[in-house]
């Protein structure tokens, strides 16, 4: 390229040439004339333009692309026409079109494409980029240049892996400035070999290696044929790095059955070539198994069995005994299900064991154990023992069978009823005691083998009868009676006696048949010895033996020869003609039925001793011969005199003598008792005391109404059997009375004096002479008074203070002293002389003092406490500690001295006492150290210290302070009245300790302590002046420029700065989520919206310059973008400064700003041509909607007249009639929307005054997404509480009203991870089955809402209710699943619609399609099923443009007009916010025109909004031909290129 020394040309954009023409440029009649080849282009060849309208360039565009230019300028004046400057360029080619890919394997794969439709090209290029990660590898893009072709082959690709392929054009070594591009897969490599792990009836559980090598793949799919199971196409997902082996189960398959099973791996669309493998479930095992009983014999049997029962597949039976020597018999299916075994051992135990066999697949067994029949016993024999009569059995086994034990039975043989058993033994021997005696037994033995016998053998053998027992021998005069009993399981036939007298040895015997016998005749005196025997079956029992005398004579002639007072003789004669070997002599009294038995004696007389006093006798005498007395005794009677009473003990009184004595020795009946006065005898008294036989103890009578000192006259007798003793007599005085009443006189000045004051006893009530007063001390004498004395006062002196004395007076009649009368008293102790201290500190004074004279317990301390408390110390020593004193008090002590207790009369000696002062201490604990103010760098601490706690003289309080975990502190002191400080100077956000102390001059006293954290607040407001400057502009962008310093930090570091631009600074802009700069393109004002992430950029500077509009942004990508400005706009630009990701303050807006103005031709160079053909067709379309809109207002004009609005119209409802719906948008929208914003003003404020009760509560805060969007408590929905868990009933969601019913609809927030659960809890209790979102799990990098249902089919749980996905169908801008939620035996489906293409804060784009998502959900969702729950991300405005939008589609079916104002009025009575933004408030007023006007365009926000007249249609027209005439769309299929020109996008009007 040449160039004129004067001018100067430069490349833009695209195929844009810039030629510079220094010099002054408005001459006139100078033009320039500009000229090129090929002649394509703008402006057109050989153009000529005047100088004056050439500011300093002229700029060339429209070229062809893929051209080399040639160019020529040539300059004219008046005089000259001149070339000037010439040059060549060539443009940047067209990228390649219809690029394709074809993947041969994991590694390979071919590229082809199209050249350029437009345009030259020399070669191309490509670039493969990797888009998976790959374990310690950084992918690297591959690029290959110098293609010659349409078509390449990538070699050595990793299986499995995702990449991205660009294409490039190359023209003259440049590159096309966009390029075509397409993703594609690589085939995963195969899965490694598998095996079944597990199996059973209905399930196969395989286990399969991963490939090797692993390359890349993200799942597995498993499948099974035939495809029975319940899934028979698994998709398990890849884990572990590197991958592990992994498993599969297939459930609910066919018993039996083959399958085949093959395992591909899967990366995005691509799948592995399969690993395959046949394998069989578990064939159902048969059923039961049965033996015919009556076919077992000892060597054979038949089995029976039932086939399986249920769906089966199997090819044979397979039949074992359990035993190495037998095989399997196999039995075809379709055979009988019999067996026969023969051949086989007695007695033996079998195990039959049957199963199904499908292939080489045996089923479970069933198995079943049958026994043979054993063999005979032999060599049967018996034997009995001859001592004991036991009969043993003995056989031998057979060897030729088995058998585990015998069965031995027996029965009598001459009884069908008789005795019978059988005992089962497993040895070859039994002794059968249990046998019963007397009997003829059959005995049979046989063999067992488990419930199998052998043949009997049989065995007769006889019993020997029991011997009787002797019941009952009783001698008689001259004979023996005798019975006896036979064991009642004994038989016998008769019994024989035998009977032998001892002194002669004469044997004599009989047989009977009865039980009993009478012999008769027999010696009196004589002994027999009897023996009884049972005969049975010949045989004759053991004896059973007894011994037994007849009864010998009696004696004769028995008389009583001397007597004494307490002994008898007795004699008598000896009988004739009967043996006699002793005499018995016996006695006792009629009161005691007990005979006293004297020594035998072999003579006629003997000697009765110890008789008692008063008792009759009874004297026996006997025969005896061998112990057995005669049955006839001699007997005689005999009473003794009774003894007199002695040692007689009076017990005296005033009015009373009891008389005590022991009861004489012997038997006493009754006493007679006789008594007078000595002064006059000739009165006397007389009682009878009956004596108790069954006593021993005293014998005590009582005389009373005696006269008080009276002496008195007893005579005593006994009598016993009407004899009498002798008399005995007693002489006793009774006691005299005293009923004085004597007062102790005493006080605390006189502690060694005691005083006592009485008053007379009546001398009518009783005889006395004196009066005796004793102290009952030793040392001291009694004092006495006669009883007429007139001076009634004793004293008492040289006692011990603080004694305690007794005190005794008595009445005395002849040194009979009266009761005593009794008092008690103490003299009161001496006090002590004087108090004194031996130690003084600050909690403790040590007291001393001298002891006291005299007698005392303890010394008592008394003191009064700061608190005004009374105490009381007591001590054994004269000196005391008293501790737990206040520092620095005044205590004044007071010590009394105790003489006794509480129990035995305290006196108190008279106090004495002394003031002393304690020393001072450290002070108390400071109270109440709290702060009443917090700010994020001060803190104001107020305290208190109680004057108890103060122990002294305050000199000051000292606060201490410093960070948590820090050594380092701070200081300050306050003074000692100070009760209120501040500390200054903290570190927003962090944490301090702070610890506050009291001082005295003794020291500091203990610690309080508070921890606090300082807050972090929004930074303070700047001045109205500190706002962000201008530095420089461009027709796209701002540069501006703000300070470290515009902020404060008082409130907490500054962490990040945003910037937030505005063209239309009215707008609310306060938000924490501020719009960005794809959500205002669709305004043609734009409202503030943020330009980037948050960022820091004072690291290493305090100036920060950023330019606005610096970036070039896809539309169709989401998050914040710095994307360029629109020219020649005004713009106002602030500072937002962040403290924490919730806290921040904005500058004021900056002075307006204006960008700079595109100047670029707009002349459609290309397509004037066009749009002079079309403009006809274009003109016919006009008239014709002309026409129609001419005809529709003039309806509408006439509806207005005629329309009149509902007389329950109030101010909260604005309804609009449909037919007039256009013309009231188009009102509203007029001014950039100036009356939708007052109409969406009006709802700021609607319902904001009902309470949030519940929401606010501790527990609940948590759970709310954002802290200012919280449930009304009147209309939120209440969860069924948990076990009285607090909180458990809530959860952010709202009732709200649709068309159908006030509580259609429940709006709630997007849920919260720890919130899934009560959501679904939610679903569940409402019994919803439709819930809508409209939102993204995740929107410009932050989360939304949490994935709250299963990411794959398989079921997940959310507390106890599982979720499983049924089904799902995508659709372009939402998806609709079915869930089946199951909560225990209960199932319901739940459809999901998920709208995908929704902004935050923003609108649909184009908002048709929200139409279109709520008219697809009412066509699946009837009226009447509801609730619907409906959430967003806070649950506030897509929720409630939803809704509205839902009510007002079914409202215009059956009514004219429609409320907007008045549905979203009742929606934020029910739930904060509903329809958030104004945006969202005009979006549903154009979603209503779109669908009354009919449209179905996807057409942008704007368009429908400035959809009126010819203007559109001519700008709908230009656009449609620029697609045609550029490839720059940026819309269509993967092979779209990005735009070549985009100003032609803002071509409007």
């Amino acid at each position: 390229m040449a160039f004129d020394p004067f001018l100067a040309v430069s490349l833009s954009s695209g195929a844009e040439l810039v030629i510079h023409i220094p010099g002054n440029l408005g001459q006139d009649g100078v033009v320039y004339r500009l000229d090129y080849y090929p002649p394509f282009g703008h402006p057109a060849p050989n153009t000529t333009i005047a100088s004056k309208d050439i500011r300093d360039v002229i700029k060339f565009s429209q070229a062809l692309p893929g051209t080399k230019y040639d160019f020529w300028l040539y300059y004219s004046n008046a005089t000259h026409n001149t070339l000037t400057w010439t040059a060549n360029f060539t443009t940047v080619p067209d990228p390649p079109s219809g690029l394709s890919v074809l993947v041969k394997s994991g590694k390979t794969a071919v590229i082809s494409w199209n050249p350029p439709a437009h345009g030259s090209f020399t070669s191309f290029k490509l670039k493969i980029n990797p888009l998976v990660h790959i374990a310690d590898q950084k992918p690297q893009p591959t690029t290959i240049d110098n293609i010659d072709g349409t078509q390449y082959v990538l070699k050595d690709l990793i299986p499995g892996a995702t990449y991205q392929v660009q294409a490039f054009t190359v023209f003259e070594n440049k590159e096309s400035a966009a390029y075509t591009s397409r993703n594609f897969t690589t085939k995963p490599n195969t899965p490694g070999k598998f095996i079944v792990w597990f199996r059973n009836e209905t399930t196969l559980l395989v286990l399969w290696q991963p490939p090797y090598p692993a390359a890349i793949y993200t799942h597995y799919k498993v499948s099974i044929d035939p495809p029975d199971a319940n899934d028979s196409i698994l998709y398990v997902e890849k884990e572990g790095e590197p991958p592990g082996p992994a498993q599969a189960a297939f459930k609910g398959l066919v018993p039996g059955r083959a399958y085949n099973i093959s395992v591909q791996t899967m990366s995005e669309d691509e799948i592995s070539t399969p690993t395959t493998a046949q394998y069989r479930t578990v064939p159902l095992k048969p059923q039961k198994i049965m033996f015919d009983r009556d076919k077992i014999t000892k060597n054979s049997f038949v089995v029976h069995w039932e086939p399986p029962s249920g769906r089966s597949e199997f090819d044979k039976y397979q039949i074992s005994l359990g035993t190495k020597k037998t095989p399997p018999v196999p039995r075809p299916r379709e055979e009988s299900t019999q067996l026969e075994f023969n051949n086989l051992e007695p007695g033996k135990t079998y195990s039959v064991i049957v199963k199904t066999v499908s292939g080489k697949v045996t089923s479970w067994p069933v198995s079943a154990e049958v026994t043979l029949k054993p063999l005979p016993v032999l060599n049967l024999r018996s034997s009995t023992d001859e001592k004991t009569g036991i009969i043993t059995i003995s056989w031998q086994p057979d060897p030729n069978s088995t058998q585990d034990s015998y069965e031995v039975s027996y029965h009598e043989v001459e009884s069908t009823i008789g005795d019978s058993n059988t005992v089962t033994t497993n040895k070859t021997e039994i002794s059968l005691e249990a046998l019963l005696p007397g009997r003829k037994y059959a005995i049979t033995v046989q063999a067992l083998s488990k419930d199998q016998q052998s043949v009997e053998k049989v065995i007769y053998v006889t019993t020997r009868p029991s011997a009787p027992i002797i019941e009952d021998l009783k001698p008689m005069v001259d004979g023996l009676n005798i019975s006896w009993k036979s064991d009642v399981n004994s038989k016998q036939d008769q019994y024989e006696i035998h009977w032998i007298r001892n002194d002669t040895n004469e044997v004599n015997f009989r047989t009977t048949n009865e039980s009993k016998i009478l012999l008769k005749h027999l010696y009196p005196g004589a002994g027999y010895l009897v023996k009884v025997f049972a005969i049975s079956h010949g045989l004759r029992s053991e004896p059973h033996e007894y011994f037994q005398p007849v009864f010998p004579k009696p004696p004769t002639n028995m008389t009583i020869e001397k007597t004494t007072s307490n002994s008898v003789i007795v004699q008598w004669s000896a009988p004739e003609g009967s043996l006699i070997s002793e005499y018995a002599i016996r006695y006792r009294t009629d009161s005691d039925n007990q005979w006293v038995k004297l020594p035998a004696v072999h003579n006629t007389e003997a000697e009765v001793t110890d008789m008692t006093p008063g008792e009759r006798y009874t004297i026996q005498v006997n025969t005896v011969s061998y112990g057995l007395e005669s049955n006839e005794p001699q007997q005689l009677n005999h009473t003794v005199r009774p003894n007199p009473v002695s040692n007689i003990n009076p017990l005296v009184d005033s009015n009373n003598v009891t008389l005590e004595w022991p009861r004489p020795e012997g038997r006493v009946e009754t006493y007679i008792v006789n008594w007078r006065e000595s002064t006059n005898p000739s009165v006397v008294h007389k009682r009878n005391v009956t004596q108790n036989q069954n006593t021993t103890g005293l014998v005590r009578l009582l005389v009373g109404d005696l006269m008080p000192g009276e002496e008195y006259i007893f005579d005593i007798q006994a009598i016993s059997n009407d004899l009498e003793s002798d008399i005995t007599v007693l002489r006793t005085r009774t006691m005299p009375l005293i009923q004085s009443e004597v007062v102790v006189v005493n006080n605390q000045q006189s502690t060694d004096t005691i005083s006592l004051r009485y008053t007379p006893t009546p001398q009518t009530s009783s005889k006395f002479d004196r009066y005796r007063f004793s102290l009952s001390e030793p040392g001291i004498p009694d004092q006495e008074k006669l009883a007429n004395d007139s001076d009634r006062l004793v004293t008492f002196t040289g006692l011990i203070p603080g004694r305690l004395y007794n005190i005794t007076v008595w009445t005395v009649s002849h040194d009979v002293a009266s009761q005593p009368l009794q008092r008690q008293d103490r003299l009161y102790p001496e006090p002590i002389t004087g108090i004194n201290t031996t130690h003084i500190s600050d909690t403790e004074i040590t007291l001393t003092w001298a002891s006291p004279r005299g007698e005392y317990n303890a010394f008592e301390v008394q003191y009064l406490t700061t608190e005004n408390t009374f105490l009381q110390n007591l001590t054994l020593h004269n000196s005391i500690t008293i501790n737990d004193l206040k520092p620095h008090r005044n205590y004044t002590f007071t010590v009394i001295v105790r003489s006794g207790t509480e129990s035995s009369i305290l006196r108190r000696s008279l106090p004495v006492s002394a003031i002393f002062t304690t020393k001072e201490s450290v002070p108390g604990k400071v109270e109440k150290f709290e702060p009443v103010d917090i700010q994020p760098s001060d803190i104001v601490f107020e305290w208190s210290l109680p004057t108890a706690e103060q122990n002294g003289v305050i000199t000051k309080y000292t606060i201490t302070y410093g960070l948590e975990g820090s050594k380092h502190t701070s200081s300050k002191d306050f003074g000692p009245l100070e009760y209120r400080g501040v500390i200054s100077q903290l570190v927003p956000g962090r944490t301090y300790i702070f610890k506050i102390q009291a001082e005295t001059k003794i020291g500091f006293g203990p610690e309080s302590t508070w921890k606090q954290k300082m807050p972090i607040l929004a930074p303070p407001k700047p001045s109205m002046q500190v706002v962000p400057t201008e530095v420089c502009k461009s027709s796209t962008t701002i540069q501006i420029r703000f300070r470290k310093n515009y902020f404060s930090e008082a409130n907490g570091p500054i962490v990040s700065y945003a910037i937030i631009v505005a063209e239309d600074d009215s707008k609310n802009a306060s938000g924490l989520e501020m719009p960005s700069w794809r959500d205002v393109q669709a305004y043609s004002v734009w409202p503030p919206y943020q330009v980037q992430e948050p960022y820091y950029p004072f690291l290493n500077t305090s100036v920060e310059d950023f330019t606005v509009g610096a970036e070039s942004c896809d539309i169709r990508h989401v998050g914040y973008c710095n994307g360029p400005l629109k020219s020649g706009s005004t713009y106002r630009v602030k500072i937002r400064a962040f403290t924490a990701p919730d806290k921040f303050t904005d500058t004021s807006y900056s002075f307006p700003i204006q960008t700079d103005q595109d100047n670029t031709p707009i002349i459609l160079g290309i397509v004037i041509p066009v749009v002079l053909i079309v403009v006809l067709f274009v003109t016919v379309i006009f008239i014709r909607r002309r026409r129609a809109f001419l005809k529709r207002k003039a309806t509408d004009a006439r509806g207005n007249d005629n329309m009149s609005l509902p007389d329950s119209v109030i101010e909260t409802s604005r309804p609009v009639r449909i037919d007039n719906f256009s013309n009231h948008y188009r009102i509203m929208s007029a001014d950039s929307d100036f009356r939708f914003s007052e109409e969406f003003e009006e709802l700021k404020h609607v319902g904001r005054d009902q309470p949030c009760t519940f929401a606010d509560l501790p527990c609940n805060r948590p759970k709310n997404r954002f802290t200012n969007i919280l449930p009304y408590d009147h209309s939120r929905f209440k969860l069924q509480p948990v076990d009285d868990e607090e909180g458990s009933d809530y959860i952010n969601a709202n009732y709200v009203p649709g068309y159908n019913s006030p509580r259609e609809f429940i709006v709630t927030q997007g849920p919260l991870h720890s919130t899934r659960d009560d959501f679904w809890r939610m679903v569940w209790e409402s019994n919803s089955r439709a819930i809508i979102m409209l939102t993204r799990c995740v929107e410009k990098g932050r989360e939304k809402c949490d994935h709250y249902w299963p990411y794959d089919t398989m079921p997940a749980y959310y507390g106890d209710i599982s979720v499983q996905i049924l089904n799902e169908s995508r659709y372009p801008d939402w998806n609709v699943c079915e869930f089946m939620v199951c909560r225990g035996e209960t199932q319901r489906v739940v459809r999901h619609f998920h709208f995908t293409t929704w902004p935050d804060f923003g609108v649909p784009n184009p908002p048709h399609t929200l139409v279109r998502f709520v008219r697809a959900f009412r066509e699946r969702v009837p009226p009447d099923q509801r609730p619907i729950v409906v959430h967003c991300s806070a649950g506030v405005g897509r929720s409630g443009t939803f809704i509205c939008l839902d009510r007002i589609l079914q409202q215009i079916l059956v009514s004219d007009y429609v409320d907007i104002f008045g549905i979203v009025y009742a929606m934020r009575k029910e739930r904060v916010w509903m329809v958030q933004t104004e945006q969202q408030y005009i979006c549903i007023h154009q979603c209503l025109l779109a669908v009354l006007e009919g449209k179905d365009l996807s057409s942008s926000t704007r368009e429908i909004h400035e959809n009126q007249g010819f203007e559109e249609v001519v700008s709908q027209f230009i656009s449609r031909c620029k697609k045609l005439l550029f490839c720059g769309s940026g819309k269509g299929g993967e092979g779209a290129t990005t735009p070549v020109d985009p100003t032609f996008g803002d071509i409007k009007r």
